[in-house]
């Protein structure tokens, strides 16, 4: 008999460039390359529909146009440096992060300079890795006030200090301490701290994620504090030791077909004076399509609650509903959000309401 005629080889399956974490997307803490310097610009830009009256939606103006370069790489194995700036709408530019890291083992490292300040998964992520638009925490008051309800951290979740962190069993379980001076505030330094769980697929690196937008299934715990002698005041009252504590749970399952489901919450309690902001909240739920098109189409809502320390009436509340489209993950994607907020009761009882639409996309090089 013939032999049988040989096989006809498979033909090459195009695949899909898996979404970039936090970690990937910067510089210095991609795999070793030696010497080159890595360069990286990531872009955001928003516009919103809102009027004079915040209540209303009459009117339209840029919201934010937003840019940072990342420059960073080894100088030796052991030893990185990072060097971030950025810019927003209106002229201001500034460093971002100045960091010198020493990354002895995956399970002992090193960072100084001006870097993040780590407490909460929110700022670890940044507004490039969470599935929200904008921050959660921060309600706009049409009198001109904001409620900020964040930890302590410093511009763009900054600060100047140094922190030791620590990936165990290979990001099964992720420690950060950190020691900053907080720009001075009366010469009592700012101690922080976090503690990351993951119960299904690891997470590692010094940087974190609001979502992995499909690559990971996720389920994991964050724990963060912080306390600073003299770091709570206010007009009424003398200053205190301000403390806080946060919880996270962040959960993502992939799903047959190329789609994901996310949910999202914590909670956040702050040892503060009258009149700030005690006790904050948010829980999120998305879910992303299969493949629609060149991405994925993400429907999302999220909401949040403030109480103020002593307040004797209405608490501030928000809700965002926002429909994503991510073309390469957060690295390109377009996203709408609509965002009402009652912000508190005025004399005569009445609502003080704040309406927005907001029309953003974001893209990273990297």
């Amino acid at each position: 008999m013939a032999p049988p005629p040989p096989a006809t080889p498979p033909a090459a399956v195009a695949t899909e460039a898996k979404p970039p974490t936090a970690t990937e997307a910067m510089p210095a803490t991609r795999p070793d390359v030696l010497p080159p310097i890595d360069v990286g610009a990531w872009v955001r830009a928003s516009s919103i529909f809102q009027g004079a009256d915040a209540s209303k939606i009459n009117d339209w103006h840029m919201d934010s146009a937003y840019v940072e370069l990342h420059a960073g790489g080894k100088v030796t194995k052991m030893v990185g440096v990072t060097l971030n700036l950025n810019a927003n709408l209106g002229g201001t530019a500034g460093l971002m992060d100045a960091i010198v890291s020493f990354d002895f083992m995956p399970e002992f490292h090193l960072w100084a300079g001006h870097l993040l300040v780590p407490v909460d998964r929110s700022n670890s992520s940044g507004p490039f890795f969470m599935i929200p638009w904008n921050y959660p925490g921060n309600f706009a008051n049409p009198a001109g006030t904001v409620f900020a309800a964040a930890p302590h951290e410093g511009p763009f979740g900054r600060n100047n200090g140094a922190v030791v962190w620590g990936d165990i069993a290979g990001g099964r379980f992720s420690y950060f301490a950190g020691v900053f001076d907080n720009g001075g505030v009366a010469g009592s330094p700012l101690f922080s701290a976090k503690l990351r769980i993951p119960f299904l697929d690891a997470e590692t690196g010094f940087w974190g994620n609001g979502s992995y937008f499909g690559d990971k299934d996720i389920l994991s715990i964050d724990v963060g504090a912080q306390v600073q002698d003299h770091g709570s005041t206010t007009m009424a009252e003398g200053d205190k030791t301000y403390a806080d504590i946060n919880f996270d749970a962040l959960f993502e399952k992939k799903i047959p077909g190329g789609g994901w489901f996310t949910a999202d919450g914590a909670y956040y309690h702050y040892n503060v004076n009258d009149g700030a902001i005690s006790d904050s909240l948010y829980v999120l739920a998305a879910y992303a399509t299969p493949t629609l098109g060149v991405g994925n189409l993400q429907p999302m809502v999220r909401y949040q609650w403030e109480k103020l320390k002593g307040n004797p009436g209405t608490n501030p509340w928000n809700i965002d509903g926002a429909v994503s489209y991510l073309i390469k993950g957060p690295a390109l994607r377009v996203l709408a959000t609509y965002s009402h907020t009652r912000l508190f009761t005025d004399a005569t009882g009445a609502a003080v309401t704040a309406n927005s639409i907001q029309l953003s996309a974001q893209a990273i090089f990297f």
